[in-house]
Order: structure tokens, then sequence, then C-alpha cells
């Protein structure tokens, strides 16, 4: 008779306690140290600002009549004697910190009225209105792609607001004109805006515009042109539609609007606010 043994081998597995861990703290670096340098460019009107802050990732600048620029250098041109303030600010991982310095245009420059200056001045003054036409002012995903465009029954709905005249000057003026009554516009929802502007979605009398608000009104500002922007520039100042500011839609008066260029002739100009899925266009002609 066979004995069979059975050796039964049971495996132990130790499993680890486990122990929390607790993260290194993150630590944030020092505030960046703001520097930059103005050098002259071709001509007495042209600048290279500089940005030679150490350690920074982001240089955004902000340019008196020329509105905003992003790189750590960019070349800009002032057209007009004057002094300029340009403050410029820088990124890193602990923070932001900001810088300024004004810049002294001696002399106008020569042959200043040529180009798109001369389009929209006409070397002298020039007015222009938004088009008299359906999709004159456009708000969709993109340029071409449409959530909403005033029909041709808004030119005679909206009249308070298509009769509005901007006039451009060669000394660099801009003056806005509603000729004494305005559009109050909407939201997204359908709500007039600002929310507490305590007037009707429509057409108001001038008069009518809130203290905090009067700046919206009729009144002379500057600005500067260049090949591919328009800036307006004061408190206040804007183009076409009071809430479209230069990178998204806004609620209260900006210290300047730039829009860019789609297109620009003698009688016809085509403005634009891209701010990442949604863009504003706007159409003008002249008078």
């Amino acid at each position: 008779m066979k004995t069979y043994i059975y050796i039964l081998v049971v495996g132990f597995f130790t499993l680890a306690a486990c122990t929390p861990q607790i993260d290194d703290k993150i630590e944030l670096g020092n505030l960046p140290t703001a520097s930059f340098n103005i050098n002259e460019g071709a001509t007495a009107n042209d600048f290279i600002l500089t940005n030679t802050s150490e350690g920074t990732f982001i240089t955004k600048w902000a340019v008196d009549q020329l509105g905003s620029f992003s790189g750590d250098e960019v070349e800009i041109s002032i057209p007009f004697k004057g002094e300029y303030n340009v403050t410029m600010t820088v990124f890193n991982d602990g923070g932001h910190a900001s810088l300024s310095k004004i810049i002294e245009v001696t002399e106008d420059a020569s042959g200043g009225c040529i180009g798109n200056m001369e389009l929209l001045t006409n070397c002298d003054e020039k007015t222009w209105v938004l088009a008299p036409e359906a999709s004159a002012l456009h708000v969709g995903p993109s340029l071409f792609e449409t959530w909403w465009g005033n029909s041709e029954d808004d030119v005679n709905a909206r009249a308070c607001h298509f009769n509005d005249q901007y006039i451009f000057r060669e000394n660099g003026e801009y003056e806005y004109d509603n000729l004494g009554d305005f559009w109050a516009d909407t939201d997204g929802n359908g709500n007039v805006t600002p929310a507490d502007l305590g007037l009707p979605v429509g057409c108001n009398n001038a008069s009518d515009w809130p203290d905090q608000y009067k700046v919206w009104d009729s009144g002379k500002h500057n600005f500067n042109i260049t090949e591919s922007n328009l800036t307006v520039s004061g408190t206040g100042a804007w183009l076409g539609l009071y809430k479209v500011g230069t990178s998204s839609e806004v609620s209260s008066p900006q210290e300047s609007v730039s829009l860019q260029i789609l297109e620009i002739s003698e009688d016809r100009m085509v403005l634009y606010g891209d701010y990442g899925g949604l863009v504003w266009r706007l159409t003008f002609v002249s008078l």
C-alpha cells in the first residue's frame, strides 16, 4: 500500500503598510524685476521696445494712443510729436511686475499722411458711419460664421445707432458724435448691457447716459492707425458698438480700444475684434 503525503505550501504575502506621503511644498519664485530699454528706430518717430528683465516668460506692453502689444521686443511708430507713456508688464512663476517710462516724440513724422492714415482721414478730416446694410454688425465664432448680424430692417430700427459719426482727423484727433441719441444694446441673453444701465434696450436720448457711463457719450479722443490695427484712446472711446473692447466684450468704459483692420479703402472699412471663439466684425462707410 502506497502512502501519499501531500504537502500544502502556503505562501504568505506581506502587504506593505501604506504610509501617507506629504508632497513637498510648491515654492513660488520671486516676483520679477521689470526693466526695459527704449531705442530709436529708423526715423525719429520709430522706436524699439526691448524687455531686459531676467527670467520672464510673458511680456505685455501698453502705449498711449497706440494700444497693446506682446513680445520681448516690439517696434512702434508714433507719427505725432508729444509725450507718450509706455508701460511694460512681465510675468514669471512668482507673479508679475510693471514699469512705465515716457517716450518724447520731438516732431511730427515727415509724410505721415500716407497709407492707412490717408485712407482714414483723407489727410484732413473724414467722417465714417456704420454701413447701412445687413451684417454691418456681425458676431459669430469666426469672421464669416454668424450667430447674429443686423438685418436691413435693423438699419431703420436702430436709426439712432446707424447715424452715429466716427470722425478722424490727420492731427490724431478722434471724435465720436452720436447726434443726440444712442442705442442701448443687449448682452447674450437679451438683457440691457451693462446690467445697471437702467434704460430700455433701444434708442435713448444722449442726456440719459448714467453718470458712470457718460464717457461713452459724444466726445473727443485720440487715435492711432497702423497697417493692421486702428486704436482709439481716451477713457470711453469706442468704435461701432460701446461693448466691443480690445480683447473681450466689456461692461465698463475702457482707456482705449484697438481693433484689427480686415479691409480699408477710401470709402469702406471693416474692423474686427477676435476674442478666441467669439468675433465681432464692424463695417463702416465714409460720408
